[in-house]
């Protein structure tokens, strides 16, 4: 068909031609916008999707590590067996320091807990420890029953019997009510140590009803401070002939102090601590009588 034409039939013939490719470029463009709508649509929804799972994700992450947190802290010991009972036996031991002429020979425990273990402090063994009661826990059949007997094991034939702290107080109280001791006077003003080292006795006999081992370590503390004081107004004007029982006097007294600053450093205790503490304090007053009863 020639490009120039003057035959009316032939321009109308290849302008249809030209309309209909015009035509099908409109649908042509129209299915391809509807198809780029399409895409774009569902592009969307999966970046959308993408996000909601990636939040999904990390916050189950959470979940799972809270989670995980809530039953180990579940089966985790309050605390070990071995600290339960050594707990028990310093309580025993504090009640008998409150009696003077009595002893607690024996005594025995049941304790009902779930028995779990706890890794031990070399980190690689376990150790059995006791899970209290709770009802979240589970039902309280499950419970386990645990059972035991402390016994006091006296000394050797050689060895004397451990005095109560009660005594041991009463008699350092007496020999410090002395008026050859409260007659000495240190410090700036001048005080007399042995009368305030009396009157902090009474305190602790009147809160004997509360005493605990932080408590006792506290006053024992109190108290080596008054007889360190006493010890150093004793040596500036000794009895004849007793400066060597002086000087026992005054090291027995720097004993006694650093066996406190000891048991401060520690956060756990055991009857056998309120036992060392007591021997000291005994101690002290024993070389003090030699020096002047």
């Amino acid at each position: 068909m020639p490009l120039i034409t003057e035959d009316i039939f032939q321009a109308r013939s290849l302008f249809n031609g030209v309309e209909v490719r015009a035509q099908n470029a409109e649908v042509a463009s129209a299915i391809l916008q509807s198809t780029v709508d399409r895409l774009t649509t569902v592009h969307a929804s999966l970046v959308e999707h993408a996000a909601l799972q990636q939040s999904f994700v990390l916050g189950q992450i959470q979940v799972n590590a809270q989670q995980t947190a809530q039953q180990a802290a579940a089966v985790s010991p309050d605390l070990t067996l071995d600290n339960f009972i050594a707990s028990l036996g310093l309580s025993i031991a504090l009640a008998e320091a409150t009696m003077p002429d009595r002893t607690i020979s024996a005594a025995s425990a049941t304790v009902q807990s779930f028995l779990t273990f706890a890794v031990g402090p070399d980190g690689k063994s376990n150790t059995v420890g006791l899970r209290l009661y709770q009802p979240e826990l589970g039902a309280a059949t499950a419970l386990a029953t645990t059972s035991f007997d402390l016994t006091k094991i006296p000394g050797g034939p050689t060895s004397s019997a451990q005095r109560s702290l009660y005594a041991v107080l009463q008699e350092k109280q007496a020999l410090y009510s002395g008026s050859f001791w409260t007659a000495l006077y240190s410090g700036s003003p001048p005080a007399a140590p042995a009368t305030q080292l009396v009157a902090e006795i009474v305190s602790v006999f009147a809160a004997i009803g509360n005493w605990s081992f932080p408590y006792l370590l506290q006053e024992a503390a109190a108290i080596v401070a008054f007889e360190s004081s006493i010890a150093v107004a004793v040596a500036a004007s000794p009895p004849p002939g007793t400066a060597p029982l002086v000087a026992n006097y005054a090291s027995s007294v720097a004993n006694l102090s650093t066996l406190i600053a000891a048991l401060n450093g520690r956060a756990m205790h055991v009857a056998g601590d309120l036992y060392a503490l007591t021997s000291a304090l005994d101690a002290t007053t024993t070389f003090a009588s030699m020096v002047h009863l």
